[in-house]
């Protein structure tokens, strides 16, 4: 067990802010109601935090879920009793609309702020957090550390530790995923997500996925039922808005679907790329090659991401880059240092956290309505 529940049951009420919220007949499991507005719950044995909360920009009262993996320490456990990470919602006005859709949108602006002045988040948020218990119980036992099979010799040496924030429904795919992943006794190697649709990567050449990934990608993915080479399975994965992506596989081939530049840079380069990233306007994107290279093209390439590569003189050096639907970037280069900016107070809490605690990071994904994955070891 990493924490010890009677201590973090003592820690909480002992401060001001926090209620415990009794779970009968789960004594490993500690819960609270953090000022007013926040479930934060302890499953003391494998160590997960949740952190549940009202996303107020939905059109009816739904729950957001953060969680935060294998924590020992009673000092982090604190930390997040004292200030649960908070939700945030996407200025529309930071995403570019296509055409005819302007009206909808200010209806659903409108929504928002009726249902942020008339809800009252108190009554309402104690009543769906209670509910909620069994699910994040399920949710967390599902999320345990991946260990390798004996059994199997090709699993990969190593998995990553991931901390996320995604909807309730897309949420419910990810546990299926995790959950068969862990079925088979698999690491996870890495995560793609476009908030809607994520696809993981494990063991040597597997590959799991939820339904609402770009359809193109999910007809493709699913003919690969059909056959055991690893061969012609994913090596690599990027998921973005308006059905965008790019999957190369272990043979060298590659498909996607994007802007025309992109698909002239991959046809005239001779190697292949080591990742590549679409932004917040369709004809945006930025692709590395495993060289160091690098080559991005679009108006929607974030200018602070522009000012870092101008900085560091465009060197050749890069090992990945990464945009977000709301002007979000990642950038990392072959020597360890990483960069990024434009990101959801939510997700840099979530970060300094991380590395307060003493990890690495490896890579940062964002999805739609300030959606994320951290990839961590």
């Amino acid at each position: 067990m990493k924490l010890n529940p009677e201590a973090v049951r003592r820690r909480g009420n002992d401060m001001p802010n926090c209620v415990e919220i009794p779970v009968r007949g789960e004594p490993e499991i500690v819960s609270f109601l953090v000022n007013q507005e926040a479930r934060v719950t302890i499953y003391c044995e494998t160590g997960t935090i949740s952190i549940g909360r009202i996303a107020p920009w939905e059109t009816k009262p739904t729950i957001r879920h953060i969680f935060r993996r294998n924590i020992s320490q009673l000092d982090v456990v604190e930390r997040f009793l004292r200030n649960p990470p908070q939700l945030t919602s996407i200025d529309s006005s930071l995403v570019i609309q296509p055409d005819g859709d302007q009206e909808n949108e200010n209806e659903n602006i409108q929504r928002v702020k009726t249902l942020q002045s008339n809800l009252e988040l108190m009554d309402v948020g104690i009543a769906i957090l209670e509910g909620e218990r069994d699910k994040l119980k399920d949710h967390v036992q599902h999320l345990q550390p991946i260990e390798p099979s004996k059994n199997n010799a090709n699993n990969g040496a190593e998995g990553m530790e991931f901390q996320f924030s995604l909807p309730a429904e897309p949420m419910k795919h990810v546990d299926q995923c995790l959950r068969d992943i862990s079925a088979m006794g698999r690491l996870v190697k890495s995560v793609s997500t476009n908030g809607k649709g994520t696809v993981f990567l494990y063991g040597n050449g597997g590959v799991a996925y939820t339904p609402s990934i770009p359809r193109p990608l999910y007809h493709k993915l699913s003919q690969l039922r059909k056959t055991k080479n690893r061969e012609s399975r994913p090596s690599y994965v990027a998921l973005s808005t308006r059905d965008r992506f790019f999957v190369s596989f272990h043979d060298g081939t590659f498909a996607f679907k994007g802007p025309k530049g992109l698909e002239k840079e991959l046809r005239k380069a001779k190697q292949p790329p080591a990742s590549v990233a679409f932004g917040t306007t369709y004809d945006t994107f930025f692709v590395v090659f495993k060289d160091g290279s690098w080559k991005y093209e679009g108006r929607g390439i974030p200018e602070e991401l522009q000012l870092k590569l101008e900085d560091r003189q465009e060197r050749a050096d890069l090992k990945c880059v990464n945009l977000g639907p709301a002007g979000e970037w990642f950038l990392r280069a072959k020597n360890g240092r990483m960069w990024w900016g434009g990101i959801s107070e939510e997700m840099d809490q979530s970060i300094q956290m991380l590395l307060d605690d003493g990890h690495c990071l490896s890579f940062l994904d964002f999805g739609e309505t300030g959606s994320y994955f951290i990839s961590y070891d």
